[in-house]
């Protein structure tokens, strides 16, 4: 880039001493007036700044083809002072903080400062100053200072790659970091807590046991001096490992936590234990009603079991008193039936008889004799199996008549049953013209409706209230009183038709009902 002004060449005296390249321009005088030179006195370099072998740095190429370091100072001593009028080079300027990659709240922006190198930045700025000047002064900007500044400097990508291998690095350093910090924490033992109180009381107590058996051993081995300082050693550890603990189990506000901590620990058992009984007893309660009612559920399906089958067994009897009834009736049918047939029979020998002898034939008495007896031997067995079939008819009738009778007292007791629920709807329904629903009692309300239905349930308070009522009983034609009345007095008839129809048609429906 070209100036836009030119300066006139700088005098012999304006040179450094230890400048030692020549200019690569030529300097000009500018058509303006020229500034008087501002320049400071020359400045010679020390031997040490062109070795550097006693700080241990190279300037030129490296043996291995390597980048070269930059000086540990703040300046290059090849290169002259800048003028006194230029302003101050970028590197004196306090380094901001760069985030080199470009990531805002990921890590700390002052971890990631570019690393430039100083010579670098330095040489650039030197080259700009030669080839822009200073305002008002000559800069010089020869060959030799070009070429010596870009042996100096390194390569962009030798800096990135230094700058990504120094930020992995320290990335590496901080997981390491993050990673061990649980671990110690995990490692750090717990004071505050039982088992490490139990450890250290009973740790305690096997070191003082074993303190007093090294104090006898102290005692007992007194002239003995490599056994008593061995001993005696061993009993100031054990002292010291004593003092540790005995400062944990001596800790007030450890103690004290402690003992909070035992103490939650203590109801939260206690707790646990009344939910556990309480959970218990729930099943156990849940045990018992569902046994209850599997017990309820199986007497009730035996009762039916045994109604059906009762009734089935009655059935079955009647049947077989029904079949065996009509038997006998059958059979004192057949009878009758031989007794028709036998009387029939000697009609007809009569009659044959009577035919034989009018026609002059006599029959022998032998035959009458036997037809005679064989009738009567019938006449005697058609008596007995009569007899012995009304005794079974009069049986079946007599258990034909008890099943009847049962039947019909079932039959009533049905009836009775009926007629019972029909009066407690009537009952119910007169007690809900009178004192309106009953509606269940609220529990504020229940002391006193039990106390005044007492009655209905305990009998000596039954008697009790029908005393206290008795006192006040006088005789029906009593002219200062009325005998209390025996029912309810309920209200008059409706003197109104429609009001009576409908009374009626109340009635009918609960009687329905």
């Amino acid at each position: 880039m070209d100036n836009a002004y030119q300066y006139p060449a700088p005098s012999e005296q304006q040179r450094p001493p230890g400048f030692s390249g020549g200019y690569a321009e030529q300097w000009s005088s500018s058509p303006g007036p020229t500034q008087p030179g501002q320049a400071g006195p020359g400045w010679d370099s020390s031997p040490a700044y062109y070795s550097h072998q006693s700080y241990g740095f190279n300037l030129g190429p490296t043996p291995y083809g390597g980048p070269p370091f930059g000086p540990p100072f703040g300046f290059d001593p090849s290169l002259p002072p800048p003028p006194f009028g230029c302003p101050p080079p970028g590197h004196m300027l306090p380094p901001a903080p760069v985030n080199t990659y470009n990531i805002t709240g990921a890590f700390p922006q002052r971890e990631f400062q570019s690393f430039s190198v100083p010579s670098q930045n330095r040489h650039r700025e030197y080259n700009d100053l030669c080839q822009r000047g200073a305002p008002g002064l000559s800069s010089p900007a020869g060959q030799n200072f070009i070429q010596r500044s870009s042996t100096t400097t390194q390569s962009e990508d030798t800096v990135q790659r230094r700058q990504d291998a120094e930020w992995i690095r320290r990335f590496l350093q901080r997981r390491d970091r993050v990673s061990k910090t649980p671990k110690t924490q995990q490692q750090q033992p717990d004071h505050n807590c039982v088992p490490a109180l139990r450890d250290a009381l009973y740790g305690a107590a096997r070191l003082i046991s074993v303190l007093e058996k090294s104090c006898e051993t102290l005692k007992q081995n007194v002239e003995n001096d490599t056994l008593w300082t061995d001993s005696y050693l061993t009993a100031l550890d054990m002292k010291s490992e004593i003092q540790d603990k005995l400062k944990l189990l001596s800790d007030a506000e450890s103690l004290n936590q402690l003992k909070a901590k035992v103490t939650r620990l203590s109801q939260r058992k206690a707790r646990r234990q009344r939910a556990k009984k309480r959970l218990q007893m729930e099943a156990k309660r849940r045990q018992e009603e569902l046994c209850e009612k599997e017990a309820a559920i199986d007497k009730w399906r035996m009762k039916k079991i045994h109604e059906v089958e009762e009734k089935k067994r009655e059935q079955e009897l009647k049947l077989a008193a029904d079949s065996v009834l009509c038997e006998v009736r059958r059979k004192q049918a057949d009878i009758k039936r031989m007794q028709d047939i036998m009387r029939s029979l000697e009609k007809l020998r009569k009659l044959r008889k009577e035919a034989a002898s009018r026609k002059g034939i006599v029959s022998e008495q032998k035959c009458d004799e036997s037809f005679a007896s064989q009738l009567e031997q019938l006449r005697n067995v058609m008596k007995k199996r009569t007899a012995v079939y009304s005794a079974e008819e009069k049986a079946l009738m007599v258990m034909l008549e008890g099943e009847q009778e049962e039947e019909r007292r079932r039959e009533h007791e049905r009836q009775a049953k009926k007629e019972r629920e029909k009066q407690l709807q009537r009952k119910y329904k007169v007690d809900s013209m009178l004192f309106g629903e009953d509606l269940p009692a609220d529990p504020i309300q229940l002391p006193f409706r039990e106390y005044y239905t007492v009655a209905q349930h305990s009998l000596p308070a039954l008697i009790q209230i029908r005393r206290e009522w008795d006192v006040f009983v006088v005789a029906a034609d009593h002219p200062d009183a009325t005998p209390i009345p025996q029912s309810w007095v309920l209200p008059d008839v409706p003197s109104d038709q429609d009001w009576a129809s409908a009374l009626q048609m109340t009635d009918t429906d609960g009687d329905t009902l």
